[in-house]
C-alpha cells in the first residue's frame, strides 16, 4: 500500500520581489479558477497543493518573533519525498522557476536543472506535528480509476431494465460487463481497506492508563496556573476587516471542496509548548492508527489535515482540505470534536478562554468562529485534481471496487447496489 505524505516549505522572499511573486501567483490562481491551467494536470502523484505568501499581515496577533515575507508551499502526495520533489522539479519546472526566482538563494537561469531545483526546495521543508488522511492508501491514480469504475457501472445499470431480477444476479452481470472491458483489468487486483492498528493503539492505551494520575491533575494545574491568568481579546465576526473576509470569500465554494489555512501565535512558556506537544501526540496516534475509515473524530468531510510548528515553535499553522462550506466545516468540528479543538488551540494567543481544556473554547461558537476567520490566511493557489469528489465518494468507490470482486449473497448484493 502506497502511503500519502505531507510536504511543507517555508521559503524567504527576496527584498523588492514581493509584487513580482504576487503577479505569478495571481496568474496561476486565475487559470485554475477558469479551468485553463495546464501544468498541474501533468502531475501524477499530488492530491492537493497550495502556495501562499506568509508575512506580518497574515498574523491576527502580534508575532512572537519578527516575521519576514515567505512563500509557503504545501502538498499531499503519494510515495517518497525524493520522487515528489523530483516530479515538482521537472513537471512543474515552469512554475518553480517563476515563483522561486523571487526567493532567496534560488539558482540562476544557467544553473537551473531538475537536480538543483530539487536540492533547493528540500532545504526549506518543515516537519509536521500531526497529520490526518481521510482515505489512507488511496493513490491519486486509484482514486481516479475507481471513479471511472463507478461511472461505468452506473452507465451500465441505467441502460438496462433490471425489474424483477435478483440483486445477486445483477451483481454478477455487472462483474461480467466490467471483466469484458480491458481498461478495468486493474480492478482485479486486491485492495484491502486499512483497519485499526491495534499493535500501535493498545500500547498507547496502556501508557494512558499508567499516566492517568498525571492526566487528571494536568488540567487542574493548567486551570489555576494558566487558563485563569490568560489574557483574552474577544473578537466578533463583525469586527473582522472586510478586506480580509472579502479576499477569503473569493476563493470559497468554487467547488464542492474547500481549503483552510490558518496561522496562530503560540502562548509563551514551556508549559504551553508541552501541552501542545501532548495533544499532537494524541492526534498522531489516533489519526494514523484509529481514524482510518474516512472520519476524524466522527467528522466525515476531511480529506487531509495537518499542524505545522515553525519559527522555533513560536507559531503554528493548520492546513485542511474538506468538503462543504467553511461554516459547516467548523460547525462539524464544534459538534463532534469541540474538546479536541479546545485542547489544541487553547495553547495559542487569544483563542476563546477554556476551562480544564474541555469547556469554553470552541464551544463558545460565536467567538470561536470569529477567531478562526481572523486567523485564516488567504491562499493564492490551491489545486486538487478531484475537487468534485467528497471523502465519502472516495471511500464508497473503494468499497464498490472491493465488493465487485466478492461473491455476494442476496442481502450483500442489495447493499452493493445501494452504493450507486
Amino acid at each position: 500500500m502506497i502511503k500519502q505524505y505531507p510536504l511543507t516549505l517555508f521559503t524567504p522572499v527576496k527584498k523588492g520581489r514581493l509584487d513580482d511573486l504576487n503577479l505569478v501567483l495571481e496568474k496561476i490562481r486565475k487559470d485554475l479558477h477558469a479551468g485553463t491551467e495546464k501544468e498541474f494536470t501533468k502531475v501524477t502523484t499530488v492530491h492537493y497543493a497550495r502556495w501562499f505568501i506568509l508575512n506580518r499581515e497574515s498574523f491576527r496577533d502580534e508575532p512572537a518573533i519578527p516575521v519576514h515575507d515567505r512563500l509557503v508551499f504545501s502538498s499531499n502526495f503519494d510515495g517518497s519525498l525524493d520522487d515528489h520533489l523530483a516530479e515538482l522539479s521537472t513537471v512543474l519546472a515552469n512554475y518553480i522557476d517563476q515563483l522561486y526566482d523571487c526567493c532567496e538563494g534560488y539558482p540562476g537561469p544557467g544553473n537551473r536543472t531538475a537536480a538543483s531545483r530539487k536540492e533547493y526546495l528540500k532545504q526549506w521543508q518543515k516537519g509536521t506535528a500531526a497529520y490526518f488522511v481521510g482515505a489512507p492508501g488511496r493513490t491519486l491514480l486509484q482514486i481516479q480509476q475507481e471513479k471511472k469504475l463507478r461511472d461505468k457501472i452506473v452507465d451500465f445499470i441505467s441502460k438496462n431494465n433490471w425489474k424483477g431480477i435478483p440483486a445477486k444476479q445483477i451483481h454478477h452481470a455487472i462483474k461480467e460487463e466490467i471483466d469484458s472491458k480491458p481498461e478495468f483489468e486493474w480492478s482485479k487486483n486486491k485492495f484491502k481497506e486499512p483497519g485499526i492498528k491495534w499493535h500501535v493503539f493498545l500500547p498507547y492505551c496502556l501508557l494512558f492508563i499508567v499516566a492517568l494520575p498525571f492526566i487528571i491533575l494536568w488540567p487542574v494545574y493548567l486551570l489555576f496556573f494558566h487558563e485563569l491568568r490568560d489574557k483574552y481579546e474577544p473578537t466578533k465576526l463583525s469586527q473582522i476587516p472586510d478586506k480580509l473576509v472579502n479576499r477569503l470569500v473569493e476563493d470559497e465554494d468554487l467547488f464542492p471542496q474547500n481549503q483552510f489555512t490558518q496561522v496562530a501565535v503560540m502562548k509563551p512558556g514551556i508549559v504551553r509548548q508541552l501541552n501542545f506537544q501532548i495533544w499532537m501526540l494524541r492526534t498522531r496516534v489516533l489519526a494514523g492508527n484509529v481514524f482510518v475509515k474516512g472520519k476524524l473524530l466522527n467528522i466525515p468531510t476531511i480529506h487531509f489535515a495537518r499542524w505545522v510548528l515553525f519559527d522555533n515553535n513560536k507559531h503554528v499553522m493548520f492546513f485542511s482540505n474538506f468538503d462543504g462550506n467553511w461554516q459547516q466545516y467548523l460547525g462539524d468540528f464544534i459538534d463532534q470534536s469541540g474538546w479536541g479543538l479546545s485542547g489544541i488551540f487553547s495553547n495559542t494567543v487569544n483563542f476563546p478562554p477554556t476551562r480544564f481544556m474541555m469547556t469554553g473554547g470552541a464551544y463558545d461558537e460565536a467567538h470561536f468562529l470569529a477567531w478562526s476567520r481572523s486567523t485564516q490566511v488567504p491562499t493564492q493557489v490551491w489545486y486538487c485534481p478531484y475537487h468534485n469528489l467528497s471523502i465519502k465518494n472516495i471511500n464508497n468507490n473503494t468499497k464498490i471496487r472491493i465488493e465487485l470482486r466478492k461473491k455476494l449473497n442476496e442481502k450483500q448484493a442489495k447493499l452493493f447496489l445501494k452504493r450507486f
